[in-house]
């Protein structure tokens, strides 16, 4: 555990907030950046380095506590179908280099880096992996996050048991501390919420499952605002560690992020009011969302 990550948490339980950065993947397609039919954002790390740099320094300007390594979409599982499989070492530590570099460039050591692991497949093939190939990709995220020296892992969107379960099993064998985003959706104001992928899953048994691996921090991302207050309150049903809220806005027509009815800095600052009145102390967001969102949730703290 850092020093910088024991600051960050003293200052969470001790009733303060922590901001985490807004998309990644989606501020680089505002800037320019091709997202890849297969591998979505993953390129941009060995494509346009100095982008994805300043990219992670718009963050930390704005005041982000903790940037996110743009890593969601550069396993093995998507980079080997995407034809990247000798590239999966190369484009994972310049990701990692990235954003130490633009915590360097902005002469701000207290920002934290959190190495994002998803379970995500080939984002044009979809080709389902064996459980042995999914192990050995998670093994292989949480050593470059080990040798790259990151503060944290953060496990975004999850939502799929059979691969989510074993990446759970990986990251707990790390010495990195473990924070998990889950994704949620509700297909009327009265349904059940459930996983975002899977309507038959509920969230509720995600978090569950969850739960038992006593991850630092748990919450609810890349999900609609509307939605975020009630699965937090699921989550605390089962989860007593750090409270973790990030929505996304707009919505994916693969590969591309549509940046329409967007909602505002003030209007995500409105929601999060709330959510920090649920006890909620991560708060960020996913895709759709930018720098300005970020300092439009810095002035809570």
């Amino acid at each position: 555990m850092t020093t910088r990550y024991s600051s960050l948490v003293s200052t969470i339980h001790s009733g303060g907030l922590a901001i985490l950065d807004s998309g990644v993947a989606t501020e680089l397609e505002k800037r320019g950046q091709k997202m890849n039919e297969e591998a979505w954002s993953a390129r941009v790390a060995i494509d346009s380095f100095d982008i994805l740099v300043s990219t992670h320094q718009a963050y930390i300007d704005a005041g982000a506590d903790v940037i996110t390594v743009n890593s969601y979409a550069s396993s093995r599982l998507v980079l080997d179908p995407a034809g990247l499989s000798s590239k999966v070492r190369s484009i994972n530590m310049k990701n990692i280099e990235a954003a130490q570099l633009a915590r360097e460039r902005c002469g701000n050591d207290a920002v934290l880096i959190a190495g994002s692991i998803s379970h995500a497949l080939s984002f044009a093939t979809k080709q389902e992996q064996s459980a042995e190939a999914c192990i050995a990709a998670f093994d292989e995220m949480v050593s470059f996050f080990e040798e790259g020296e990151v503060d944290l892992i953060l496990l975004e969107m999850m939502s799929i048991p059979t691969r989510m379960l074993p990446l759970f099993r990986s990251v707990s064998s790390s010495t990195l501390p473990v924070w998990c985003g889950l994704s949620a959706k509700r297909a009327t104001p009265n349904a059940l919420i459930t996983g975002h992928h899977d309507e038959t899953i509920s969230l509720a048994s995600n978090i569950q499952e969850a739960s038992t691996f006593k991850f630092d921090a748990m919450g609810i991302m890349h999900t609609s605002v509307d939605l975020i207050s009630d699965a937090i309150d699921l989550v605390k049903t089962r989860h007593r560690g750090a409270l973790m809220a990030y929505p996304d806005s707009g919505y994916f027509k693969s590969p591309n992020w549509t940046f329409e009815g967007v909602i505002t800095p003030n209007e995500l600052k409105e929601f999060a009011v709330g959510w920090q009145e649920m006890g909620v102390n991560i708060i960020g967001g996913c895709c759709g969302l930018g720098p300005e969102h970020t300092e439009a949730l810095v002035s809570l703290k």
